[in-house]
């Protein structure tokens, strides 16, 4: 049960990551799923749950940027969002450091992190 509140809390950090990442024309069979990305993203815990003035680890911008490369559509990102909303449904997160993570793990973003990002746009 903790370990699946800890991945909740880095689905909802990550989905807005997903819907950016560019769209490279590959095919839906290399666009990564939700059940690839859960385990990636847990290095991101700490971070995400922290209230002090921790940064990412390594390996947290490593899952994000890695996450955002293998998104390559516009409908696996959006599927992701989805997948990542719903199972961080009730989970606390510091949004300040949400906000934060694609500057400190210099990914380009084009908006900023929210949780509550439309999935759809």
């Amino acid at each position: 049960m903790m370990m699946e509140k800890k991945i909740g809390a880095v689905f909802m950090a990550m989905m807005a990551l997903v819907l950016l990442a560019t769209t490279s024309g590959a095919s839906r069979i290399n666009d990564i799923s939700c059940l690839e990305a859960t385990p990636l993203l847990l290095p991101c815990v700490p971070f995400l749950k922290a209230t002090d003035n921790q940064k990412p680890t390594d390996a947290c911008c490593s899952a994000a940027s890695s996450i955002v490369q293998r998104a390559t559509s516009t409908q696996n990102r959006r599927d992701l969002c989805q997948c990542f909303k719903q199972a961080s449904s009730g989970i606390g997160i510091n949004p300040d450091h949400l906000k934060q993570l694609p500057e400190l793990c210099k990914i380009t973003i084009s908006f900023p992190l929210d949780p509550n990002v439309d999935c759809n746009t």
